[in-house]
């Protein structure tokens, strides 16, 4: 082969290399600030000693997937750890359930420094995908106003 088709091929290679990783980059990118997930705050609430803070946070995975309504736990002055991928806070979820915030009426209230709180007026049992009775010392309480079916 004549150094003028050896170049035009290796040329080839090198230009369809370079489109595939920037292909593979613009990927990455997209995936990372487009999730498949939204985590919206509804509130937070950190406990009188300032150690803890927990959120109410919501989530919807597509327009045809059912809102999500959980509570994680943190210390204090960290900020939410959302999924690169994902966009989803699961790290120090406590509590989880198939309903939207708004439906559920949950509230957070901390009754001691190390105790926590949630209150679930609107929860339906049934839809409880999680609900940890504790977390890194922190004891988890549950309050339902209408009886679950």
């Amino acid at each position: 082969m004549d150094p003028f088709a050896r170049k035009m091929v290796l040329g080839s290679f090198v230009y369809g290399g370079m489109m595939l990783l920037m292909f593979a980059v613009l990927t990455v990118v997209y995936l990372h600030t487009r999730p498949r997930c939204s985590d919206r705050v509804v509130v937070e609430s950190t406990n009188p000693g300032k150690h803890w803070t927990a959120t109410i946070m919501e989530r919807r995975c597509g327009a045809e997937a059912p809102f999500l309504t959980h509570v994680n736990l943190r210390p204090a002055g960290e900020d939410l750890k959302t999924g690169f991928f994902s966009g989803s806070a699961d790290e120090g979820e406590i509590f989880l359930i198939e309903q939207d915030a708004a439906a559920t009426g949950i509230a957070l209230r901390w009754i001691g420094p190390e105790q926590l709180l949630i209150d679930c007026p609107h929860c339906n049992a049934s839809l409880a995908r999680k609900r940890e009775e504790r977390r890194d010392g922190v004891v988890i309480q549950y309050k339902a106003s209408q009886p679950t079916q």
